[in-house]
C-alpha cells in the first residue's frame, strides 16, 4: 500500500481516538439516558436535513423516550421534551448560552443580536432592549394595526377558491412586514418607494438562506461560508445589507438629520428610537444596534406570519370550533361591520376562546420546532439526578414537547382548543407549552405577537369563513429555521353574508 494510504488511515484513526476522547463522559451519561449504540460507538451520526428533522425528531422520541441522547454528524446533543427536564435547562443559569450547532447559522447570517449573543453580554443586552417592549409602549401599536388591516382584507376579498393556499401565507407575510416595520422602525412602507411584495419575497429568501446554512454541515466551515456568500448567497447578502441600511436611514431620520420625511410615523415610540438612545449614550455600537434590528425583524416577521396561516388553516379543517370563536367575536362586536370594528387592548383581553384557539395552533404548529442550550460554568444536574457534563448541546424539541402525550393525553396529536381551559392549563406542568420559550431567556417581543395575532384574526374571523378538503394527517411539515409545510393545502376564503 503507497505510504499516503498508510498516513491518511492512520490520521483519521487518530482524529477518530481524539474525538472519542473528547466526549469519553458521554459513556458515562448514556448509562442515565436513552441513546443508539451505533452512534455512541463511532461518535457520529445522520446528517439531517430541513425536510426530515421534524419526522426524524418524533421518530427517535417514539423509539427512545422524552429524553435521549443523539449525535447530528460528529456533534452530540441531549434532546429533550419532557417538561421537568425542559424547566431545569430553561431555568438555569448554567445554560443561558445558546449552542453553536442550532444557531451559527444564525450568527453568520445576521450578526450579532439577541438570538446569538452569549452569557452576561447578552444579559447587558436584553436589559437594553427590555425598554423598548414595555407593556406600555406595545398598546400603542394597535393603531398601527388597524391602519394595516384593510391591505390584507383587499387581498383576502379576491382569494375565493384556492388549490394552493400558498398565496395566503404570502399575504400574511405582506401584512406582518408593514405592521413590524412601522412598529419597530416607525417607517410606514405603504408611503415608501419599497414594494411590500417584493420584499416581502426577499425577506422569504433570506428565511431559506438562514436554514441552508444552518443545517448544512459543510457552512460550518468559515472558507466555504466565504465562499458561498460571494457566489451562492450573493442575492441574500445584498438583501441583508439592504435591511441595514433601512435601519441606518431610521438613526439618521430620528436624529433630525433627514429633515421632515412623511414615510415616517410620529408618536409610536420605537425599538429604535429606543437603539438610538442607547447608541447616543455609548452602551451600544452602530453595528451591534443594526444587527439588533434585523434580529427583531427577522423573529417577528416569520412567528406571526406562519402563526397567522395556520391559524386559517385549523379554522377550515375545524368547523365547529371556527363557529365557536365567530360567535364569541360576534357577541362582543354585534353591529355588521365586515371585521371593521376598532378593537382596544381591553377588548383583546375578553376574546378568551380565540386565545384558546391560537394557543392549540401553537401547540401543535410552533414556530420553532427546537431550540438549544449550550452547558457552560459547570455540569447540569437535573431534577431527575442525570448529570450533563459542561459543554454539551442541548435540544428543547418544542414539538415532541408539546405533543407528549405523558402530558396532554392520549388525544395530544389533536386539535382542540379546550386543551387550554383555565382548568386544564392550571393543572399542568407550566413548561408544557413554550411557544415563545421560556425561563431566562424567554422571548423578548411575546406579548407584541399575541396581541398582532390575537387582533388579526378576530378581524379576519368576522369576515371570512374558512373551509377546506384537507386533514391533519395531509400536512407535512419541514424545519426551515422555522416550521413550514411541506405543501400547502387547498383552501376556500369565502366572504361573510352580512346583511347591510
Amino acid at each position: 500500500m503507497h505510504p499516503f494510504f498508510i498516513f491518511a488511515i492512520f490520521f483519521l484513526i487518530f482524529l477518530w481516538i481524539y474525538h472519542r476522547w473528547n466526549h469519553r463522559r458521554l459513556f458515562t451519561l448514556a448509562k442515565s439516558v436513552p441513546a443508539y449504540k451505533s452512534q455512541l460507538i463511532l461518535g457520529f451520526g445522520p446528517v439531517v436535513t430541513p425536510k426530515c428533522i421534524i419526522r426524524r425528531g418524533a421518530e427517535n422520541c417514539k423509539k427512545l423516550g422524552q429524553h435521549f441522547l443523539f449525535y447530528i454528524g460528529p456533534f452530540p446533543q441531549f434532546v429533550t421534551g419532557d417538561p421537568e427536564i425542559v424547566k431545569d435547562i430553561l431555568t438555569s443559569r448554567l445554560c443561558v448560552n445558546k449552542g453553536p450547532l442550532n444557531y451559527a447559522g444564525m450568527k453568520n447570517s445576521m450578526g450579532k443580536g439577541l438570538l446569538t449573543m452569549q452569557g452576561k453580554e447578552w444579559q447587558q443586552h436584553r436589559k437594553l432592549m427590555d425598554t423598548g417592549f414595555k407593556f406600555s409602549k406595545q398598546i400603542k401599536f394597535l393603531p398601527i394595526f388597524h391602519r394595516k388591516i384593510p391591505a390584507l382584507f383587499a387581498q383576502m376579498d379576491k382569494c375565493g377558491q384556492m388549490k394552493n393556499s400558498e398565496e395566503i401565507l404570502l399575504y400574511c407575510r405582506e401584512f406582518t412586514i408593514s405592521n413590524t416595520t412601522e412598529s419597530l422602525l416607525g417607517r410606514d412602507l405603504d408611503k415608501s418607494t419599497i414594494n411590500i411584495k417584493d420584499y416581502s419575497h426577499l425577506i422569504s429568501r433570506i428565511m431559506e438562506y438562514i436554514s441552508d446554512i444552518s443545517y448544512k454541515i459543510i457552512y460550518q466551515n468559515p472558507y466555504v461560508l466565504k465562499l458561498a456568500h460571494s457566489t451562492i448567497f450573493k442575492e441574500q447578502r445584498k438583501t441583508m445589507d439592504f435591511m441595514g441600511s433601512e435601519v441606518v436611514e431610521t438613526f439618521k431620520y430620528y436624529s433630525g438629520e433627514l429633515g421632515n420625511d412623511p414615510h415616517y410615523v410620529d408618536g409610536v415610540d420605537t425599538v429604535a428610537e429606543n437603539l438610538l438612545d442607547a447608541l447616543n449614550r455609548n452602551d451600544i455600537t452602530q453595528d451591534l444596534a443594526i444587527s439588533s434590528m434585523i434580529h427583531l425583524f427577522g423573529a417577528g416577521f416569520e412567528t406571526t406570519s406562519s402563526t397567522l396561516y395556520f391559524v386559517m388553516l385549523m379554522l377550515a379543517m375545524h368547523p365547529e370550533y371556527q363557529e365557536k370563536a365567530y360567535a364569541e367575536i360576534c357577541e362582543m362586536f354585534p353591529d355588521n361591520d365586515d371585521g371593521e370594528f376598532e378593537m382596544t387592548y381591553e377588548h383583546l383581553a375578553q376574546l378568551s376562546y380565540l386565545d384558546m384557539f391560537i394557543k392549540e395552533t401553537m401547540r401543535l404548529f410552533p414556530t420553532v420546532p427546537h431550540f438549544g442550550r449550550l452547558v457552560v460554568g459547570g455540569d447540569l444536574k437535573l431534577s431527575n439526578g442525570v448529570i450533563i457534563p459542561e459543554g454539551l448541546e442541548l435540544t428543547v424539541n418544542t414539538y415532541n414537547l408539546h405533543r407528549n402525550k405523558d402530558v396532554w393525553g392520549p388525544r395530544a396529536d389533536i386539535f382542540d382548543p379546550d386543551n387550554f381551559l383555565p382548568s386544564k392549563v392550571e393543572t399542568r406542568h407550566p413548561y408544557a407549552f413554550i411557544p415563545f420559550s421560556k425561563g431566562i431567556r424567554f422571548c423578548i417581543g411575546m406579548r407584541y405577537a399575541e396581541m398582532n395575532l390575537k387582533f388579526a384574526m378576530s378581524k379576519i374571523i368576522k369576515r371570512y369563513k374558512f373551509s377546506t378538503t384537507a386533514k391533519m394527517e395531509d400536512l407535512v411539515l419541514y424545519n426551515h429555521i422555522s416550521m413550514q409545510l411541506a405543501k400547502c393545502p387547498p383552501l376556500n376564503v369565502e366572504r361573510r353574508n352580512i346583511a347591510k
